[in-house]
């Protein structure tokens, strides 16, 4: 390959991954949690990161993601949670509905997770929508979020600690409003990932 085609492709690709999203931005920094945001192409709101670590066993972290019922516990807004589907044990499929400050509807969405584990101190869980299922129908009055994507990171940091990484974007659906779109970016996943902290640390 020609010198100037491989510079070519080499730019190309650079450019690709600078336009898909912008720098992180520190968006807050509490209680031992950080939340980043960033704007993405072709996403109408912000992507988030919110990154913790917590002294606790990378074990007890997938356990909780697992569980369904703990999220009650720690999954801020959600006044609704069920289990879909689990065909294994590395994979189940969650209702979730959220509750919206009026007059804004509530939103709901099915998001399944997949879990994976890259290397001996890694796991990943990858999240991504169900649009429709049988067992959770499009019900009046709800928002039904139909585009997300995203994805944890379970790190062992040795010595006791593990970090904790939640990665997301998702499409609200709806008409809702900036202050509010503003601030369930960084509110929301602050207090789950807070809520979470408190959980792992009681339990």
């Amino acid at each position: 390959m020609k010198l100037q085609h491989f510079v070519l492709i080499v730019t190309l690709l650079t450019s690709s991954l600078v336009s898909k999203g912008q720098d992180w931005s520190l968006a807050k920094d509490k209680n031992g949690v950080k939340v980043y945001t960033r704007k993405v192409e072709g996403w109408g709101i912000k992507e988030y990161k919110v990154v913790m670590e917590v002294k606790t066993s990378p074990s007890k972290i997938i356990t909780a993601l697992k569980d369904v019922p703990s999220r009650y516990e720690w999954a801020y807004n959600s006044i609704e949670i069920r289990e879909i589907e689990r065909p294994n044990s590395e994979e189940v499929a969650i209702y979730n509905k959220v509750d919206a400050p009026w007059p804004v509807a509530d939103r709901d969405n099915i998001t399944r997770f997949r879990f994976s584990y890259p290397n001996k101190s890694t796991t990943r869980v990858d999240m991504t929508v169900v649009k429709s299922h049988a067992k959770a129908p499009v019900y009046d009055g709800i928002v039904r979020i139909e585009r997300l994507e995203g994805h944890w990171l379970i790190r062992d940091k040795g010595n006791g600690w593990t970090e904790v990484i939640q990665q997301c974007v998702a499409e609200p659906g709806g008409s809702i409003p900036d202050w509010l779109a503003n601030s369930a970016v960084v509110d929301t996943p602050y207090n789950s990932m807070y809520n979470l902290k408190k959980y792992i640390e009681k339990s």
